[in-house]
């Protein structure tokens, strides 16, 4: 199950990005099993797939990127955690990683925390963005296909811009040394 929704004509250059987000991770499961993800290892795996997606796209990327913030009193250096551009447009991404319980999925104040650090990364006239990776787990069991539906119409009622999600088929099952059941993983994209 994976899906893409942008509601803001400024990140639709994103889109190919995204799409091939979805197919990076397919393909991470293809090649290496059903028994580890890379969304497991954190928020810079995460944005170490959407740049190899992005490059796919035929974007660039640069992680890690220094930037610089206007501030009353001059510029000052910044940083970025992600750098996506096409010829004609740049984003700015900053990027955090929640792991919310399916069923649980208040990402308000996270998001909201998302924008605030994204708004530190370059100049009022740069197209900044919050990023922000959603891991799910459920505990016990695997989610449902309706849970997992569920989770995604659940997504849809945050106020972002853009929001992707992927729940490979091969990931359903996968589960941690506790026994919590990680179905796949969502992006949640804000202009800040």
């Amino acid at each position: 199950m994976q899906g893409l929704i942008i509601n803001n004509p400024r990140l639709e250059f994103l889109r190919p990005a995204l799409e091939r987000w979805a197919e990076c991770l397919e393909r991470y499961n293809q090649t290496l099993g059903d028994s580890d993800a890379p969304y497991w290892q954190g928020v810079q795996s995460n944005l170490g797939v959407l740049g190899a997606a992005a490059w796919q796209a035929e974007l660039v990327t640069l992680q890690g990127a220094q930037t610089k913030k206007q501030r009353d009193e001059g510029e000052r250096a910044a940083h970025c955690d992600l750098v996506i551009a096409s010829k004609e447009e740049t984003a700015y991404l900053q990027a955090n990683q929640r792991w919310p319980r399916v069923g649980k999925l208040d990402l308000t104040d996270a998001l909201q925390e998302s924008v605030a650090q994204a708004r530190l990364v370059g100049y009022a006239s740069q197209l900044k963005v919050a990023a922000l990776f959603v891991s799910p787990y459920k505990a016990g069991q695997h989610a449902s296909p309706e849970e997992l539906q569920d989770l995604v119409d659940d997504l849809q009622k945050h106020n972002a811009c853009a929001i992707a999600w992927v729940f490979p088929y091969g990931y359903r099952k996968l589960h941690d040394d506790v026994g919590r059941y990680h179905p796949g993983i969502a992006l949640l994209l804000k202009q800040a």
